[in-house]
């Protein structure tokens, strides 16, 4: 938000306090009505203490709490909103359907103990949208107008307690605010204990004495003139100032002066009233720290980091002053969270923030844009100078970090932006640089990408692709072909994998590789692979209706449907129910490296499955992370080698000693191996001389519809 609270901490008073909080209000918001309101005594009303309708200043008003929106946000903690209908929420309020109101912020006011006194309140009648940064903003202006509430609430039971009592000098005694009475010369009378608490001074050390013994030296003789010069026009001052204690100590304090005069309007004393605000101060300090920086690194937050981009932008367009966006992520930081625990996964991060801070000069913007992503504006480089810039970032992050006995390596995937004309925002800056960074985690063989025209383009057609692909899945417009699986015992088609595929009127064939992806990134993956399953099954109990009932089905399902779907066992379960197949016929096949990152979460929901039937296959196994402890620990049924290993049997030796001894053992631990990518007899008939109990591969046909599917059944199993 582009507003700064500074100026509320430079007002001399409560009302004009309360009127710049709305004005800042009406500038961010453009809220119809805007008020800050205290609560009464009884807790049963507001009474408005400053109203805007449209910007303007409008009188007071008072606003019964009972079956308000008001009520709710004085019980809540945090800020209480509704951004539509509002009015139709609270029926009983009149005031709401009177004015139009159909969205509502308000945040509560409190006291030290944190008990309700007040309330600052937006409402609007149009629709509303308020995000996370407004939501901030508004809490924050919420903190600071809570203090001057605070402090008039104090103000209000002080002259209360003078009004009640005449006793001044037992309210002198024994206020808790710091009082100093001075002569018309401005020579120090008397002071309270709470004066004397706070200085360090006894009231002896400063009778007679001017209380420029109490100057910390941090303000000029301008601000003293300014100060006396409103002494005398108005009769008060009120303001922050440093003075010093008595051991040397610097503190600030605010500080309010009222002139005192006698019958014939003649100066006779001067009285001062202070507290110490070093408590606000660190509380203001915070409060700045988060409004731009990242608690955890202490880097620019995205918010700040925006600002500063932004601030280049505008200088670039006078300029032309060079700038380049660097987006960095860490690769596979989630695998070290869920391995080490969140405590290590913050060390490395503050770590990666050191090591940056390390490779770029002061003058560049460094930020944690969010999670593991980092990001950095270079400014006044060439593009060469910042490309070298990355390779040195690159090698300084990926360098392996020791944690105690823990050595974790690291690796990650930047993406840079040059700026030019047609970067008109920071939003597209970053986005930009952000796509580039994808295009690199992408590719095998690159860790740093430029973005470019090419990068935008395959950009746009992952976006293209994701909307397409979730209207078809939406309209059941993909198709399902089926691969035969044999039995290299009978030569007879035992089941068939199904296949997800994809043909889009506008842009031709989509190929699995490129939308498994896209459905994997975008979250379309469970609505895929529940696609699959229907289909599949759908057309399993049509080839049973053609007599062919031993035949299986194989379906993959993404390891994302097993962590995010809620009850994924059941969603299976049910469709096996709906088109009556027995869970005996139905394999789930997950891919073995995917099974081990998130073994305990998807293994659990692999043996529900298991227990009501349903049969499991491992997919490419001897690629990735394949270990064999791992055919101990997982209960599959079938394992299947990967076909970059079944087309090397012919021509490599390791890949044969592999393959055999895997199919060796997967047959002691009673597993079944079933053989991808067969494509000729020489291959067949070495996996039959090992003993693999099945092949899939264009050998036997290449994945098809369901008709042809039972064209192979008539020609492999009559």
């Amino acid at each position: 938000m582009p507003q700064s609270f500074n100026a509320l901490y430079q007002t001399t008073c409560s009302a004009q306090a309360y009127e710049l909080a709305l004005t800042m209000i009406d500038e961010v918001f453009a809220a119809k009505y805007c008020f800050v309101g205290r609560l009464n005594s009884h807790g049963t009303h507001i009474d408005t203490k400053a109203f805007h309708i449209d910007g303007t200043t409008q009188p007071n008003i008072q606003y019964a709490l009972d079956c308000t929106p008001c009520a709710d946000a004085i019980e809540s903690k945090d800020v209480c909103f509704y951004e539509d209908n509002v009015a139709a929420l609270f029926p009983d309020d009149l005031m709401l359907t009177e004015l139009g109101v159909n969205a509502y912020i308000g945040v509560t006011l409190r006291d030290v103990k944190r008990e309700p006194i007040g309330i600052l309140v937006a409402l609007f009648q149009e629709p509303q949208q308020f995000t996370e940064v407004k939501q901030q903003w508004f809490q924050d202006l919420a903190f600071i107008v809570a203090a001057q509430t605070r402090y008039d609430i104090d103000i209000d039971k002080k002259n209360r307690l003078v009004a009640e009592l005449s006793l001044r000098n037992i309210v002198f005694e024994q206020s808790k605010e710091a009082i100093m009475i001075t002569d018309s010369e401005n020579n120090i009378l008397r002071v309270n204990p709470a004066f004397e608490l706070y200085t360090g001074y006894r009231e002896s050390e400063l009778v007679g004495r001017p209380p420029g013994i109490l100057s910390s030296g941090r303000h000029d003789a301008k601000f003293y003139e300014r100060m006396w010069q409103q002494l005398k026009q108005q009769g008060h001052w009120r303001g922050e100032i440093y003075n010093r204690r008595k051991n040397g100590e610097v503190y600030p304090e605010e500080l309010s002066i009222t002139v005192n005069r006698d019958e014939d309007g003649s100066i006779s004393h001067y009285i001062g009233l202070f507290r110490d605000i070093s408590d606000w101060k660190e509380s203001e300090r915070q409060l700045r720290f988060y409004a731009s920086q990242e608690p955890l690194t202490g880097l620019h937050n995205r918010r700040s980091f925006l600002e500063r981009v932004e601030q280049h932008i505008s200088l670039y367009r006078t300029t032309k002053s060079p700038s380049s966006l660097l987006f960095l992520n860490l690769d596979r930081f989630k695998d070290i969270n869920d391995l080490y625990g969140p405590e290590v996964g913050d060390k490395v991060l503050v770590a990666v923030a050191l090591r940056l801070q390390n490779s770029v000069l002061s003058s560049d913007v460094l930020s944690r844009y969010g999670g593991d992503e980092f990001t950095i504006l270079i400014v006044d480089s060439t593009p060469e100078q910042v490309l070298f810039c990355a390779d040195n970032i690159l090698s300084r992050v990926c360098q392996p970090i020791r944690l105690g006995e823990l050595n974790i390596e690291l690796s990650c995937s930047i993406g840079i932006n040059h700026i030019d004309q047609d970067v008109d925002s920071a939003t597209v800056f970053v986005r930009n640089a952000n796509h580039a960074m994808l295009s690199a985690k992408r590719a095998a063989t690159e860790n740093i990408v430029v973005f470019s025209d090419k990068v935008e383009g395959v950009y746009l057609r992952k976006i293209q692709l994701r909307d397409k692909l979730h209207k078809a899945l939406r309209a059941d417009e993909l198709d399902v072909a089926y691969q035969p699986i044999i039995n290299n015992i009978t030569g007879r088609i035992t089941k068939f994998e199904a296949l997800a595929r994809w043909h889009d009127a506008e842009l031709g064939t989509i190929y699995p590789d490129e939308f498994i992806a896209i459905a994997e990134e975008f979250g379309l993956i469970s609505l895929l692979g529940q696609f699959v399953l229907n289909r599949a099954l759908a057309d399993l109990a049509a080839i049973h209706g053609h007599g062919y009932k031993s035949i299986a089905m194989t379906v993959n399902r993404s390891a994302t449907e097993f962590n995010h779907l809620l009850h994924p066992v059941e969603h299976i379960l049910s469709a096996l129910e709906t088109h009556d197949i027995p869970a005996s016929q139905l394999t789930i096949e997950v891919t073995e490296s995917v099974s081990i990152n998130a073994q305990n979460q998807v293994e659990n929901q692999l043996n529900k499955l298991r227990a009501h039937g349903v049969k499991v296959a491992l997919d490419d196994f001897c690629t990735g992370y394949s270990s064999l402890s791992h055919l101990i620990d997982v209960r599959a049924d079938y394992i299947k080698i990967d076909k970059s290993f079944t087309q090397q049997i012919l021509f490599e030796h390791k890949h044969q000693v592999v393959i055999a001894s895997l199919i060796k053992i997967a047959s002691e631990l009673e597993m079944e191996v079933i053989a991808e990518g067969v494509e000729t007899q020489e291959e067949q008939a070495k996996l039959q001389e090992y003993g693999c109990h099945f092949s899939q591969g264009y050998y036997y046909s290449q994945p098809v519809p369901l008709d042809k599917a039972i064209d192979l059944l008539h020609r492999y199993n009559n």
